[in-house]
């Protein structure tokens, strides 16, 4: 690789870093492009479209849903988001009461003890007790905190959909220019290697949205069963946990049954919430290496084989790690970079 090489390859990748830490709405709303471009791309084949018409249409469409679930969001979540921040510092104080509770109905099994310990032991509880609220209006505040940042987030919101028209419109000049920067020999090597990561990342997009999708509905139909109140945002809140990593939706639930079986005494929610956590883990398990497989090109088999390896190895994160590795395998492979003969 020459100087000149090196120091493109460096701008690019520090244009990438930045890209992608700094102008987050921007690499959303390229990534919202791509994934709309196969629509864009049959309405100006089957109708023999321009491109700016066909774009509008897909756009619309878009806003259309867009519209709907931001309606869905601000006549609900935000609703329920508020009420339930209202009810977390009570909740918090009940907690500590009955643990306190618990604990001077236990006094005979320590009252041998010397009194400076039991003395310490109080003042460690109401110590716990103070933490536990004021952590619960810190959580209250941020919570309401989000909701007040909503003016800030239209803004990026505007940006976001007004990208996306923009990116939609332009995608193939961008694509062609991109392109240019190789040599004729690199450039259909180059094209398809773009191309597989292209279309697995779109895929891997579409997966964890089709996959966040099920857990929402199972959650918010077994809360509703359960008849659990904020069935929408509580929903919403085990979909996000088992978006993050190393967690997963057993983090929520299962302390929640937990605190339901032994302080609540409520032996039913507790129960159906592990058979919640049971059936969205078994049917997540079953359809998620399919799903993976299909969105991102490859087999299910290697999906599922990559994503037990990665676990294996790097723990939740190798559950997406494994995957990508996989994909870029695919892709380079494709494109003749890896040509792997055995020969005796």
């Amino acid at each position: 690789m020459t100087l000149k090489n090196l120091i493109l390859l460096v701008l690019l990748l520090a244009g990438i870093f930045i890209f992608v830490f700094y102008s987050i709405p921007l690499l959303l709303a390229l990534i919202t492009a791509i994934m709309l471009e196969n629509v864009v791309q049959f309405l100006i084949k089957r109708f023999k479209m321009k491109r700016l018409l066909s774009v509008s249409i897909v756009f619309v469409l878009f806003m259309a849903a867009f519209g709907l679930l931001s309606w869905w969001l601000t006549t609900n979540l935000v609703v329920q988001i508020i009420e339930f921040s209202q009810l977390i510092p009570s909740y918090s104080v009940h907690i500590f009461n009955i643990a306190e509770s618990t604990f001077y109905e236990w006094e005979n099994f320590y009252s041998t003890l010397p009194p400076e310990i039991v003395s310490t032991i109080e003042k460690g509880l109401d110590g716990l007790q103070t933490y536990g609220v004021d952590s619960a209006k810190g959580l209250t505040d941020a919570i309401i905190g989000i909701v007040t940042y909503i003016p800030q987030l239209l803004i990026y919101i505007i940006i976001y959909l007004v990208a996306v028209f923009l990116f939609s419109l332009d995608l193939p000049k961008l694509y062609a220019e991109f392109l240019n920067l190789f040599t004729t020999s690199a450039r259909e090597k180059v094209e398809i290697v773009f191309s597989q990561l292209s279309k697995a990342t779109v895929g891997f997009f579409r997966a964890q949205i089709i996959l966040s999708f099920i857990t929402y509905v199972l959650a918010f139909i077994g809360l509703v069963i359960l008849d659990v109140d904020y069935s929408v945002i509580i929903a919403l809140l085990i979909v996000i946990v088992d978006i993050l990593p190393i967690l997963g939706t057993g983090s929520f639930l299962v302390p929640w049954a937990l605190y339901n079986f032994f302080i609540s005494n409520n032996d039913h929610l507790a129960i159906g919430l592990l058979i919640m956590f049971g059936v969205i883990t078994v049917i997540r398990r079953i359809i998620e290496p399919k799903i993976l497989g299909s969105s991102l090109g490859i087999s299910a088999l290697a999906a599922l084989a990559s994503l037990y390896i990665g676990f294996q190895l790097l723990g939740f994160i190798g559950l997406i790690v494994g995957p990508a590795c996989v994909i870029v395998y695919e892709a380079l492979r494709s494109a003749g970079f890896l040509k792997i003969k055995i020969d005796f």
